[in-house]
C-alpha cells in the first residue's frame, strides 16, 4: 500500500512538472503574440505597467473602503472581476492546456486534471493575489468593517473557476450584475456583494442560447454576426478595457478635475486604439472570403464592411466618452472619428507604422492641451 502511495505521490510529480512546463510554454508563446504589437506594447503598455498596478490597488481600496458610497463600490468590483475575467480568459489555454486536454484524461485521473487546473488558475490570478495582499494587511477590526470583501474574495476565486469550466455562465452573471450594480438602490455594500453572489449562482443553472442557429451567411450582417459570435474574445476584451479607461478617468477626474483636457485627450486616444485595432481582426478575413463574395457580386460591399465592426465600437465607445466628461466636443469627437480612420487604413494597409502614427497624434494633441 505504501509502495502504491509512493508511486501515485511520483506520478503525481511527474503530472504537476509536465503541466508546469506546458503552462510557461504557452505564456511565452502569448507573449509572442503581443510583440505582434510591437512599439505599441512595448512603448505604451509597458510604460503605463506602473500607473496600471496604482490604479490596480487604487481600485481595490475604493471597493473594500466604500461605506460612504456603496453603489460605487459594487461597479468597481463588477469592473475589477470582469478585467479579472477577460485576463484569465487569456490565459485559459495555457492554464488548461487545452491542446493536450484529451491526451491527459487517457493519463491522469480526472481530479488530477482538476487540481492542477485550479492550482495554475491560483498561480495565473493577479487580481486575486492582489486582493490577498491587502487581505493580509488587515486588522481584525478592520475586516469586522468590510464583511463585503469576504465576498469579494470569494467572487474573485469563483469565477476564476467559471471562467475555466462555464464561461457562459460569466456572460449571463456579468449581465445581470450589471443591472443590479446600477440600479438606483440605497443598500449596503454587504447586501450589493450578496446580489452578485447570488446572481452569478443563478447564471450557472441558465441554458445557453444558441443564436448562430438562425443566422444565415447569405448576407453581409448575418457573416459579420456569426463572425463576432464565433469571436467574440476580440469585442469582450475591448470592451473590458475601454470600460477600465473610462472608470481610471472618472477616478482621476475627481482627484484632478484641473487636468480634465489631458484626461480627455488620453481617454480619446484610447478610445481610438482600441476601436481601431479591431481592423487586425478583420483584415485577414477579406482574402479569406473574397473568393465567396465575389461569387454573389458583393466583393465591393464587403471590403467596405471591413471597416464597420470599427466604427461600430467607435461609436459606442464616444458615447461613453460624452457621458463620462460630460461634454460634446465637436472638434474632438470629429478628430476621433478621423483619427479611427487613417489608424484602420493604417492597420489594413500599413500595420507596420499603426503604433508610430498612433503614438505621433497622442502626442500631438497633448502638446496642444
Amino acid at each position: 500500500m505504501i509502495a502504491n502511495l509512493k508511486q501515485s505521490i511520483g506520478q503525481y510529480r511527474s503530472f504537476m512538472d509536465y503541466r508546469y512546463q506546458a503552462y510557461k510554454t504557452e505564456l511565452t508563446q502569448l507573449l509572442l503574440q503581443l510583440k505582434n504589437f510591437g512599439l505599441l506594447f512595448l512603448v505604451v503598455l509597458g510604460s503605463a505597467m506602473l500607473g496600471m498596478i496604482l490604479l490596480l490597488f487604487l481600485g481595490l481600496g475604493k471597493i473594500i473602503d466604500s461605506s460612504d458610497a456603496p453603489q460605487y463600490g459594487a461597479q468597481m468590483a463588477w469592473l475589477y472581476l470582469l478585467l479579472q475575467s477577460v485576463m484569465l480568459s487569456a490565459m485559459k489555454s495555457a492554464i488548461k492546456n487545452t491542446a493536450q486536454r484529451a491526451f491527459q484524461q487517457t493519463l491522469v485521473k480526472r481530479y488530477w486534471l482538476g487540481f492542477m487546473d485550479i492550482k495554475l488558475l491560483l498561480l495565473s490570478n493577479g487580481w486575486l493575489i492582489a486582493s490577498l495582499i491587502i487581505a493580509i494587511d488587515l486588522s481584525v477590526s478592520q475586516w469586522l468593517r468590510v464583511p463585503h470583501f469576504w465576498l469579494f474574495l470569494l467572487l474573485q476565486f469563483v469565477l476564476g473557476i467559471l471562467c475555466l469550466y462555464k464561461p457562459i455562465a460569466l456572460v449571463y452573471g456579468f449581465l445581470l450584475s450589471a443591472i443590479w450594480a446600477t440600479l438606483p438602490l440605497d443598500v449596503s455594500s454587504l447586501l450589493y456583494h450578496s446580489g452578485f453572489v447570488l446572481l452569478f449562482a443563478l447564471s450557472t443553472l441558465m441554458v445557453p442560447f444558441n443564436a448562430t442557429a438562425k443566422l444565415k451567411l447569405n448576407s453581409l450582417t448575418g457573416f459579420w454576426l456569426l463572425f463576432f459570435m464565433h469571436n467574440s474574445w476580440a469585442l469582450i476584451w475591448r470592451g473590458a478595457l475601454l470600460l477600465c479607461v473610462f472608470m481610471a478617468s472618472k477616478v482621476l477626474l475627481q482627484e484632478r478635475a484641473d487636468l480634465a483636457a489631458i484626461f480627455s485627450i488620453l481617454s480619446l486616444a484610447f478610445v481610438v486604439l482600441f476601436s481601431s485595432s479591431l481592423q487586425f481582426d478583420c483584415r485577414h478575413l477579406y482574402q479569406q472570403y473574397s473568393v465567396f463574395f465575389n461569387m454573389q457580386n458583393k466583393q465591393t460591399a464587403f471590403f467596405v464592411s471591413l471597416f464597420i465592426p470599427s466604427l461600430i465600437v467607435l461609436l459606442l465607445a464616444l458615447v461613453g466618452f460624452v457621458v463620462l466628461f460630460n461634454q460634446a466636443n465637436c472638434l474632438l469627437l470629429v478628430i476621433g472619428v478621423i483619427w479611427c480612420l487613417l489608424q484602420q487604413a493604417l492597420a489594413q494597409k500599413k500595420p507596420a507604422h499603426y503604433a508610430l502614427v498612433w503614438m505621433v497624434i497622442t502626442g500631438v494633441l497633448l502638446s496642444f492641451y
